[in-house]
């Protein structure tokens, strides 16, 4: 399954710490935090990725190169402007076809299975599948309001 991971965007509220390093590549522990989120991926056997790349693109695409030492194959989509995440899976939409596909944020720290939730996905023949969590601070954060059975009432 495709593995689409947004890695383009500035991180303005943590750049002022890290001026050199685009957020994705920020190490939690001496591992940066997209290199923990494609190994756990990858582990989980998600191993086909597209990096949408922007601010210090270089850099990432440096860092990972296709992946191979990660033991991934990874492809890269250079924004030259920023897309945003409707823009930039609208370019992708050739290569993401018509079969599901993972869609993640590069800052990503996670413990999940993923493979559960492809299978949740697949049960319930969903049109979309959102993976949320609770939040204690919902005023910098997007915010989804489902109903009894989980399904997207806003957004």
């Amino acid at each position: 399954m495709l593995t689409i991971i947004m890695a383009g965007g500035k991180g303005t509220r943590i750049s002022e710490l890290f001026p050199d390093l685009p957020k994705p590549l920020i190490p939690i522990d001496g591992v940066p935090v997209l290199e923990r989120e494609i190994i756990s991926l990858r582990n989980q056997g998600f191993t086909d990725m597209v990096l949408t790349v922007s601010h210090m693109a270089d850099k990432i695409m440096d860092y990972f190169g296709n992946g191979e030492k990660v033991g991934v194959k990874i492809e890269y989509y250079v924004e030259e402007t920023p897309l945003g995440n409707a823009g930039a899976l609208y370019k992708l939409r050739e290569r993401i076809g018509t079969e599901p596909f993972l869609l993640f944020n590069a800052d990503a720290v996670f413990d999940v299975d993923f493979n559960r939730m492809v299978a949740y996905h697949k049960t319930h023949n969903a049109l979309v599948t959102l993976f949320t969590h609770p939040n204690s601070h919902p005023y910098d954060s997007v915010l989804i309001v489902a109903d009894e059975k989980y399904r997207v009432q806003a957004w």
